[in-house]
């Protein structure tokens, strides 16, 4: 589930990023990506949360290198 969560969240930080530069940063649809991303956020947090109640909390790292993202 947090695998699905992170591909879903770089997703739209793509989409976000490519219709911010094409309508600027203020704009609605720009604005939508960016509350659409802080929810999943949110749900990955709650669920790092929940894993660290029972102990078994997993971290994650983010790589970028050149129009590829890895999750590891």
């Amino acid at each position: 589930m947090r695998d699905v969560l992170l591909e879903k969240i770089e997703l739209l930080r793509q989409r976000m990023v490519i219709m911010g530069l094409e309508v600027g940063l203020d704009h609605p649809e720009v604005l939508e990506y960016s509350m659409q991303i802080d929810q999943l956020h949110n749900e990955l947090n709650q669920i790092d949360h929940n894993l660290s109640k029972v102990g078994r909390k997993k971290t994650y790292r983010f790589y970028l290198t050149e129009n590829n993202a890895f999750f590891a």
